[in-house]
């Protein structure tokens, strides 16, 4: 999470669809693999035959992965240095099937950062009636999967073996030190490509697909940081988008240090034990986070032993609390995994904490928000913000901690976003989900008001985004929009 990170769709879907904790305790077939670097390239992301196009050249799609296609392109590394050195950029075409009503490209980014868009269009995450029209492109953006993936050679979970307690100067020294390893490792890894992985240049690699499949104008559809994606292109590149839809708006005008979601998951958090209250079968009892309290003194005291992995520390207790928040489908995994944990069994809760370093490349996620963003450089400012979150939003502000020690000391420069204007840009579609725990709400009134001729579509429920997930009344109007341009009426609400 971080202060910014956003768990990619296919993660949180693959969660919902059958995490079975039962199983996990008892080595079931379902139990999430033992923590490795978080920096692998995603599962299946090996690149394909397809050849690497010199700079500029169309882009060569070839049959990969089953029905897909498959291409490379070739972009600078600098683009203030465009005959410097390179790096290739994978992406995949999922074709129209209607071919003879095709509207043209629409490119595709599901958050992290570092969350792989090949993967999200491989998995069907596009609803049929949107990709019937149009060609659906993935692409893994740079430090991604087929795109240069980082894989640093000290694992950013590290900080996370511990406890990263705000107000507990022993708990904040050896956070600190552990931060320190990861961030020193990752720079004497990557000095080069580090400071060229920010949001500006993941738009500009956007641009040369657009350029590379021979289109005039694309559409896109951001997810949470697939969101800051959009904005970004849309204010480098606005003439060259037909339509916008970004769901789960995450604020570029704020600053790295935010704690705003933080207390959204506590927020979700809350929603989750009030509704436990309410439902005698839920495995939490009547008071979820009193129990949370409970496994949270216990694993402080000593972390549970864990077979084959590393123990449940409170760090990793804290990461495996945040990923089932995510969607309201999984608030069942969080409420068996409470209950193994107040019996003693800390393997659903590590497993957990395992699946969330697997949704994205969490090496890339800092390098894009240590840039991106506006961060305290002084350590010691760090924890002074890291214990006023604590206040707010008590069992999420390890993330705080972390997230604000790994970019204070980041080994490039900081690079942050500025706000964008809408000039230029054409209607864009907006949506927010009311209790969303990552990318608050408020996030997505707030850009409506700064993008001119834009709508807000308002989900009203919890998790993390909506667009694809089944609700009819959402997918509706956004195909509408998609394929002919029609805004929903204003303030939509579903």
């Amino acid at each position: 999470m971080g202060q910014r990170r956003t768990v990619g769709r296919l993660a949180v879907a693959l969660l919902a669809g059958g995490l079975a904790l039962a199983g996990c305790t008892g080595g079931g077939s379902t139990a999430a693999p033992p923590l490795q670097s978080s920096s692998a390239a995603p599962t299946g992301s090996a690149a394909p035959a397809a050849p690497a196009t010199p700079l500029g050249a169309p882009a060569v799609f070839v049959p990969c992965d089953g029905s897909f296609e498959c291409a490379q392109i070739t972009v600078p590394v600098d683009y203030q240095a465009p005959t410097g050195p390179t790096i290739t950029i994978g992406i995949v075409r999922q074709p129209a099937k209607d071919q003879a009503g095709k509207v043209g490209a629409l490119l595709v980014n599901p958050g992290g950062p570092g969350g792989s868009g090949i993967e999200t269009v491989e998995s069907g995450q596009v609803p049929a009636a949107a990709a019937d029209r149009f060609d659906v492109i993935g692409f893994d953006p740079r430090g991604v999967g087929r795109s240069s993936a980082l894989a640093c050679p000290v694992g950013p979970d590290t900080p996370y073996y511990g406890d990263p307690d705000p107000g507990d100067p022993a708990d904040e020294a050896a956070t600190a030190q552990s931060v320190e390893r990861y961030d020193q490792a990752c720079g004497d890894a990557y000095r080069q490509l580090l400071p060229h992985l920010g949001t500006r240049d993941v738009a500009r690699d956007m641009d040369a697909i657009r350029n590379a499949l021979g289109q005039p104008q694309i559409s896109y559809l951001g997810f949470s940081y697939g969101t800051s994606i959009g904005q970004v292109y849309g204010e480098l590149f606005p003439q060259r988008v037909r339509a916008m839809v970004l769901d789960g708006v995450v604020d570029v005008t704020l600053p790295g240090l935010d704690p705003s979601q933080a207390e959204s998951f506590e927020n979700s958090l809350r929603q989750f034990a009030a509704d436990c209250a309410t439902r005698p079968d839920c495995e939490a009892g009547p008071d979820a986070i009193a129990m949370l309290d409970r496994v949270r003194a216990r694993v402080e005291a000593a972390p549970l032993p864990v077979a084959g992995m590393t123990p449940l520390s409170p760090g990793l207790l804290e990461l495996g609390v945040v990923l089932p928040l995510y969607s309201k489908d999984n608030w069942p995994v969080l409420a068996k995994a409470l209950k193994a944990a107040d019996g003693g069994d800390g393997g659903p809760f590590r497993r957990l904490a395992a699946r969330y370093f697997e949704g994205s490349n969490a090496d890339t996620y800092n390098a894009v928000t240590c840039l991106d963003n506006s961060w305290p450089r002084n350590p010691q400012d760090v924890f002074v913000q890291a214990r006023a979150a604590e206040l707010r939003a008590p069992h999420f502000s390890g993330n705080v901690l972390v997230s604000g020690l790994t970019c204070a000391e980041w080994p490039v420069p900081q690079d942050p976003l500025t706000p964008p204007s809408g000039a230029g840009l054409p209607p864009t579609l907006v949506l927010g989900t009311t209790n969303d725990p990552a990318t608050p709400y408020q996030n997505s009134v707030s850009l409506v008001g700064r993008l001119p001729g834009s709508a807000l579509l308002t989900n009203r429920g919890d998790g993390h985004t909506i667009y694809g997930q089944g609700k009819a009344c959402i997918d509706t109007q956004v195909n509408a929009y998609l394929i002919s341009l029609a805004l929903p009426a204003p303030n939509a609400v579903c």
